[in-house]
């Protein structure tokens, strides 16, 4: 397992990550509640998606051995992160990145899309942005393929961005999902705050805390050598709040 900036090249497989791991992201089940009837579009969201990170932030791919030939390696996880005055990892706008134009969103629940994303902005301004004014690392999404899930690829992605951090002198943040949130913890983050998504009348929702890990946490230094890489939380992933 090793882990460097992606490239456009990514692309693809960074796609095939997105929407492998989706399922287990309870924002994409939430906003995209019948995406199994128009599989094709949700793929090319799911594309569209990546090379935004691409072309907006810095992103991290983990790749491993191939199960079916350990002498190659394949992408298997990514991680994108903002932070104040940070290096893109490939800049370049997102009509070069895709094989097809750029489309307006025409899938969804939209209302449930709109609402998911103001909360977030919001929460996000309230809750870091406003305390944090020198910046912070933010952990905008972080993604494994089922099939690789359980290996260390989620906690590698993670410990990238703390060390990244602490570099710069940065708190680290992130909104958990369910299945990351342990893994966080883990860590050494601690939740701050805790917001709901939810229309007026409809029954679904998402419960989302907002962690963070500050460069000099000691408690997170010595469990992150004790455990090593070790092995992921199970489809450890992050919010996915765009």
């Amino acid at each position: 397992m090793f882990l460097r900036l992606a490239t456009a090249s990514d692309l693809d497989a960074m796609t095939w990550v997105l929407i492998g791991a989706s399922p287990l992201d309870p924002v994409y089940p939430y906003r995209f509640p019948d995406r199994h009837l128009y599989a094709d579009e949700f793929a090319e969201l799911c594309r569209q998606k990546c090379a935004e990170y691409l072309a907006t932030s810095t992103v991290v791919v983990c790749e491993m051995p191939v199960d079916s030939d350990p002498r190659r390696t394949q992408v298997v996880a990514f991680s994108s992160w903002d932070a104040p005055h940070y290096k893109q990892s490939f800049k370049e706008p997102m009509s070069r990145l895709s094989n097809s134009p750029v489309l307006p969103i025409t899938i969804g629940h939209r209302d449930r899309m709109n609402a998911f994303r103001a909360q977030c902005s919001a929460k996000k301004h309230e809750l870091f942005d406003t305390r944090y004014r020198r910046g912070h690392m933010f952990l905008k999404i972080l993604l494994c393929h089922p099939d690789y899930q359980r290996r260390g690829a989620g906690r590698a992605l993670t410990i990238w961005g703390i060390e990244e951090a602490r570099r710069l002198g940065l708190n680290t943040t992130v909104f958990a999902s369910p299945m990351g949130f342990e893994l966080y913890r883990q860590l050494g983050f601690r939740e701050i705050g805790r917001f709901r998504v939810q229309l007026e009348g409809d029954e679904a929702y998402l419960d989302i805390p907002a962690m963070i890990l500050r460069p000099g946490d000691t408690r997170e230094r010595e469990q992150r050598y004790a455990g090593g890489w070790g092995e992921g939380v199970r489809g450890c992933t992050t919010i996915a709040c765009t």
